[in-house]
């Protein structure tokens, strides 16, 4: 009987424990999706400070879902990822959406991660910057650590990345 007692202590107590799972889903909307203006195979042309020009392609885009669980929460969140490719770097541009929207751009050089600005989609403005004004624009800084030197890089909705301004002065604008 005390072991009847036990089994059945044991399913009451695994049955009431378990929980309804709930399932939140975040999609961007095409509003949302137009944030960051760059199509497949677009080509994107900059000229460095010492009037060198760089010129890249649009060679992916990617829509997909990621999956967070908790408990008994699931939460998928939507990202949308635009990588340009020049010669010897990349920059990736992502627009996140779960609770909040973000907008994070890094760049590569030989396939290593160099830096990373990130910024807020919703404080797009008209930008003064280095002399030049940009409209529907962000300024986003460069992520750092340790009171390190950081740089600036100006994006629009219009062109994308429109100039980077790199801690050691150097710089990119984009050309038409």
């Amino acid at each position: 009987m005390k072991k009847l007692f036990s089994i059945v202590f044991l399913i009451a107590f695994t049955v009431s424990c378990s929980c309804n799972e709930t399932l939140t889903v975040f999609t961007l909307n095409e509003q949302e999706k137009t944030i960051v203006p760059y199509k497949l195979n677009d080509t994107v042309q900059w000229v460095d400070n010492k009037n060198a020009t760089y010129k890249g392609i649009v060679n992916d885009v990617i829509d997909r879902y990621s999956e967070d669980k908790t408990d008994c929460d699931r939460v998928k969140f939507n990202d949308l990822l635009h990588y340009i490719e020049f010669d010897n770097f990349k920059y990736l541009i992502t627009i996140s959406k779960s609770n909040i929207i973000r907008l994070g751009i890094h760049e590569y050089a030989n396939d290593k991660s160099t830096k990373y600005f990130t910024g807020n989609p919703n404080d797009f403005a008209t930008v003064e910057f280095n002399g030049e004004t940009y409209e529907n624009a962000i300024l986003l800084k460069q992520s750092v650590l340790d009171d390190m030197p950081f740089g600036h890089l100006v994006f629009s909705k219009k062109n994308g990345i429109e100039f980077i301004l790199f801690e050691d002065g150097t710089w990119y604008k984009r050309v038409e």
